[in-house]
């Protein structure tokens, strides 16, 4: 009996060690292949997503608007630079006044007022203006401190030659001039150079060069340099119309829809 069934059972036996060791095996080799297509996949999404994260990095570094304050001082920082940056022609309407107080050089100041009450001085003596209902007064050859404002004029500085309604005072030496808080209808600073130049929020016409027209809609300009003629008009409107014609250097218009830079 037992030498017919030993040689069965040891088959069965066998087969089965086989099938379970083949089991495990396969076992062994399907989770070993997991790990590694897994390790690969995580890796290969590792890849995409540090890619992603950097591209979204520099896709949000270029989309960031520029700082223009902080451009502009950089640009003020490099005053003694200004001579490297190219002048364009600009030509301005706006409806904003500039306010300024510094000192400058001026070619012509000529003004047209009727407000008698303001005290001007020439030479160290009063101008008796109590007599004309409009007085025209231009400056020559100006030099000295300015400041303008939305309605009034204050200056003190010397000239070559001063006249009030073509009546002329002139001296071989210059003219010290002086008034305060004169209010005028008309204004004109002909071949002005200003830095740093900065005009509030407002509408109007900006040219720049021949090719460049573009329509301001309450918009700030600064202006790292300019030189040429800034007119003030009150005689016609209410409103006060700023008119700027000359070179500019560092332009920045900041707008809701449009950053302007121009150096």
């Amino acid at each position: 009996m037992f030498s017919q069934g030993s040689p069965q059972g040891h088959r069965s036996h066998l087969r089965f060690y086989v099938f379970m060791v083949t089991l495990v095996l396969g076992g062994l080799f399907f989770l070993l292949y997991s790990n590694e297509n897994h390790d690969n996949t995580s890796s290969l999404i590792s890849a995409i997503v540090g890619y992603s994260e950097n591209m979204t990095q520099e896709l949000d570094s270029e989309a960031t608007e520029p700082d223009i304050k902080q451009e502009l001082n950089q640009l003020i920082g490099e005053g003694n630079k200004v001579k490297n940056y190219r002048s364009i022609p600009l030509s301005l309407s706006f409806d904003q006044i500039p306010t300024l107080e510094k000192n400058a050089t001026v070619e012509r100041v000529d003004l047209e007022f009727d407000d008698l009450s303001t005290t001007i001085t020439v030479n160290g003596d009063k101008l008796e203006l109590k007599n004309l209902k409009e007085v025209t007064l231009s400056i020559q050859d100006f030099i000295g401190r300015l400041n303008l404002e939305t309605s009034e004029l204050s200056l003190s500085g010397t000239a070559t030659r001063i006249e009030v309604n073509n009546i002329a005072f002139s001296s071989e030496k210059a003219l010290p001039i002086s008034f305060q808080g004169l209010n005028y209808k008309h204004l004109q600073l002909l071949n002005i150079e200003l830095k740093d130049l900065g005009l509030p929020r407002g509408e109007g016409e900006l040219r720049v060069g021949k090719k460049l027209r573009y329509t301001l809609e309450d918009e700030e300009l600064k202006m790292l340099y300019f030189k040429g003629t800034l007119t003030v008009d009150k005689k016609h409107s209410n409103n006060s119309m700023l008119l700027m014609e000359g070179d500019v250097k560092g332009l920045y218009d900041t707008g809701d829809l449009l950053t302007l830079v121009l150096q």
